[in-house]
């Protein structure tokens, strides 16, 4: 047996395992939605947020340089392109949700009128089920339009992916930071209607950006160490990717304080209620371990300059940010529907379909 049918074999191998896994982790999210309806479907959610939030964000980067003429990213325009035509699996996932779930995780859908709270009634004329799920479809098709059509891409052709025109991405970022707010409030925010925010759109619209920088560093230092021919991460780049990792750690940061703060500060039952329910009955430990991952480790890791033309670092504080934005919107979905933490077996098992989904979507 020669080097390349060992190969071969080692490939088909590693894919089954990975197939095995993939249909283990749909059956457990299944019997998650069947058995534990609440929960599995806040896993669902979760998933779908997490994954389209990644992809649309790496969208809305390429968006960004294209803007500002920033020409260093040019050897990364294929991550882009990838990661955002993969939006449509998560898509499908949120999609799922509101249209068997919504009852069940929206405390407001299905509810007679009369037994909803004061607070609540006032937001009847937006939060009501047929406005709800007109609008979910908008913004789906509007966030699969303009992060599958932003880049140029054609995967069997030779030529490399060429970036956004700067008039398409300027109108991107304008319906892209309408949407991802709109898709926030409702969401996100309505898991727990009583509560609002100014900020929490700002707060979506960073989140996304945050991570979905993340995810081209950790998606280009894996093609890049591949041999992909379109993706040419020197040591400029990597630099610049460091750069942008620890300042948008450091933007995150500054949103997340300042939307505690002011409530902190304010002191409303009916702001603060939010927070108290996630520094209490064992959430309390997640919740500061999420600035420590996504804002404290990446900062200091990413200080040093020989820090961030390190690919290895790069890639290993990408997937930190990565699993710090899994971490945060782990507490903006599950608090709102159970009191105390649970091992987020379902959750996992869905970030696992959406992540492989994403996977074999993007290898196409």
């Amino acid at each position: 047996m020669n080097q390349v049918e060992i190969k071969a074999r080692a490939a088909e191998k590693s894919n089954a395992i990975k197939g095995l896994l993939f249909a283990l982790c749909l059956a457990v999210v299944v019997a998650g939605v069947v058995t534990v309806p609440k929960t599995g479907w806040s896993a669902v959610l979760m998933a779908g947020v997490f994954g389209l939030s990644l992809g649309a964000g790496a969208s809305l980067f390429a968006a960004i340089n294209s803007i500002s003429g920033a020409k260093w990213c040019q050897g990364i325009w294929v991550v882009n392109a990838v990661l955002g035509r993969t939006i449509v699996v998560p898509a499908v996932l949120l999609a799922a949700t509101f249209l068997f779930g919504l009852t069940v995780i929206y405390p407001w859908a299905g509810v007679p009128h009369d037994q909803l709270s004061h607070l609540v009634h006032e937001k009847i004329a937006w939060l009501n089920v047929p406005f709800f799920m007109m609008r979910a479809g908008i913004l789906l098709i509007l966030f699969l339009v303009l992060c599958g059509g932003l880049i140029h891409y054609a995967p069997r052709s030779e030529k490399a992916p060429n970036g956004p025109s700067p008039v398409r991405a300027v109108v991107f970022v304008v319906l892209f930071a309408l949407a991802i707010s709109v898709a926030s409030w409702d969401w996100v925010m309505s898991l727990e209607p009583e509560w609002f925010s100014t900020m929490f759109g700002v707060y979506g619209f960073i989140s996304a950006f945050h991570g979905g920088i993340a995810a081209v560093a950790v998606v280009a230092v894996l093609l890049s160490r591949s041999g992909h021919p379109h993706v040419q991460l020197g040591e400029r780049q990597t630099h610049d990717l460091g750069t942008f990792m620890m300042g948008f750690s450091l933007f995150w940061a500054y949103i997340w304080f300042c939307q505690y703060m002011l409530i902190w500060y304010a002191n409303i039952p009916e702001e603060t209620f939010y927070f108290a329910n996630r520094m209490t009955n064992g959430w309390g430990f997640l919740f500061w371990l999420n600035p420590i991952v996504s804002f404290v480790i990446p900062f200091m890791a990413l200080l040093p300059s020989k820090a961030k033309k390190s690919q290895a670092t790069i890639l290993n504080i990408g997937v930190f940010i990565v699993l710090g934005r899994w971490l945060d919107i782990h507490l903006m979905v599950f608090p709102a529907n159970h009191p105390h933490p649970v091992f987020p077996i379902f959750a996992i098992a869905a970030t696992v379909v959406v992540v492989g989904g994403m996977l074999m979507r993007g290898r196409q």
